[in-house]
């Protein structure tokens, strides 16, 4: 019986650890290589997940590696990030394997990027974004987003290399994410420096106006619609999914304002005894990076607002809608 194959970097990480859980619930005969960078995550991933997964200790900078792993997969998941070098070697691994020719489409590898909606935020800290970015209705727009905004270059160029080398590729572009992950490594994200800023300060706190909101997914949602979409696209001529230059998917449940999200965390941060008062401040972007770092501005002040409309179109919907139960997330550590 012929079992699919999966080559993924990122594995030992906050999203690919919860994509790579989830994938092996729904699709455990899957055989998965994993890249990692030491025997100690290593020995983390296969006491874990057993002896369906085979880690492989390796750098993201070792690009003729990368091309080796991807041209000997029948789907490449790259989690780490905006890494546009490595994601180009795996996507031209994946065009390396023989199957990438194959006239019957279930043969065809697949490769899935986990991108980013940071390239829809707004210009202006502490202050909501005036649009909603759909991926149907503002498709054009997308496809002309400056590549000097968050991930837009490395989104560009799986699109072009996607078509030069007409490899089946999906880029999934997640907003805000919430909730513990459900990997073998990472199970939180830079969100705690949220919650460890507002400890620090003894009061939680906004930037600018304090108007400014992030659609919303919770990771296990996340990986859930990752492993959707994949299935969807190895169901081949059936598959309704789309590759390349039209394979670009948000994805999100529900929209939070940071006044929202601060107000729950003041909450139960101020229930605990961790803080000094429930109430939230007001602070200038000024003030919140010369008190943190510059990026603390960027994650009180921000805003992106999306709508998943592709992926909805397929049948795809959220199942944690409780955001302050996510956001809250005791007895987790972050808010």
């Amino acid at each position: 019986m012929y079992l699919p194959t999966l080559f993924i970097a990122g594995a030992h990480g906050y999203i690919g650890g919860t994509v790579l859980t989830v994938l092996k619930r729904s699709q455990p005969s899957v055989l998965v290589r994993a890249l990692v960078r030491n025997s100690a995550q290593a020995n983390a991933l296969s006491k874990f997940y057993g002896w369906t997964v085979t880690p492989v200790i390796g750098k993201l900078e070792d690009l003729e590696f990368l091309k080796h792993e991807a041209s000997h997969a029948d789907i490449v998941i790259q989690a780490t990030g905006d890494n546009r070098d490595a994601v180009l070697a795996l996507m031209e691994g994946v065009a390396l394997n023989p199957k990438s020719k194959s006239d019957k489409t279930t043969e065809r590898p697949i490769f899935i990027q986990i991108s980013g909606a940071s390239n829809v935020g707004h210009d202006v800290l502490g202050e909501n974004s005036p649009r909603v970015w759909s991926d149907v209705d503002d498709w054009d727009d997308l496809l002309g987003l400056e590549e000097t905004r968050i991930s837009v270059g490395t989104d560009n160029a799986i699109r072009k290399l996607s078509s030069q080398k007409d490899i089946r590729s999906l880029t999934l572009a997640p907003p805000t994410i919430l909730g513990r992950g459900l990997g073998a490594g990472k199970t939180e994200t830079h969100q705690r420096t949220m919650y460890d800023m507002i400890v620090k300060n003894q009061a939680a706190f906004l930037g600018g106006k304090g108007t400014n909101a992030w659609s919303t997914i919770s990771i296990q949602d996340l990986g859930r619609a990752s492993v959707f979409l994949l299935e969807e696209a190895m169901k081949g001529d059936e598959s309704r999914a789309q590759f390349g230059q039209d394979g670009y998917y948000f994805i999100e449940a529900f929209e939070l304002s940071l006044a929202d999200r601060a107000k729950a965390c003041a909450e139960r941060l101020y229930r605990e005894g961790k803080i000094l008062t429930p109430e939230v401040q007001l602070k200038t972007i000024r003030e919140i990076e010369t008190e943190f770092a510059d990026f603390a501005g960027y994650l009180f002040g921000s805003s992106s607002r999306i709508k998943a409309d592709k992926l909805r179109a397929l049948g795809w919907e959220p199942k944690d809608l409780n955001w302050l139960r996510t956001v809250q997330e005791a007895p987790g550590y972050r808010c």
